[in-house]
């Protein structure tokens, strides 16, 4: 397989839906977005309630396309105290849905069976 043909495969499942992508395509956009993932990862933590996301939380997503208005809303804040409720509760839940999102290895067959919220299309 031309890995450019899958790297562009997965920007499109994911852009339409991040958890449409298979444990190997989320450990190879984990590793294309590895700058994201440090700067967001360092942000992430003075911005959720503990416990404090883990270098293997995917940070990167917050420089991906269905998380664009997120980025946006906590690109400035520094702290908790930054950010509005609305912003700090959506951030909290984006946080609780993608804990495990690189060690899950699992197919999700029907959609009620996703996690809903921020990042949900």
């Amino acid at each position: 397989m031309n890995p450019q043909h899958g790297t562009l495969q997965a920007a499109q499942k994911l852009t339409h839906d991040p958890w449409s992508l298979s444990l190997p395509e989320r450990l190879d956009l984990l590793a294309e977005h590895a700058q994201a993932q440090h700067r967001w990862l360092q942000i992430l933590v003075g911005l959720v309630e503990p416990p404090a996301p883990t270098s293997e939380f995917p940070a990167f997503l917050l420089a991906t396309p269905p998380f664009a208005r997120l980025r946006a809303a906590i690109a400035n804040a520094r702290s908790t105290h930054d950010l509005d409720t609305a912003t700090a509760d959506e951030l909290q839940r984006f946080v609780d849905c993608y804990r495990n999102y690189l060690n899950a290895d699992v197919e999700v067959t029907t959609a009620s069976a996703r996690p809903s919220g921020p990042g949900r299309p």
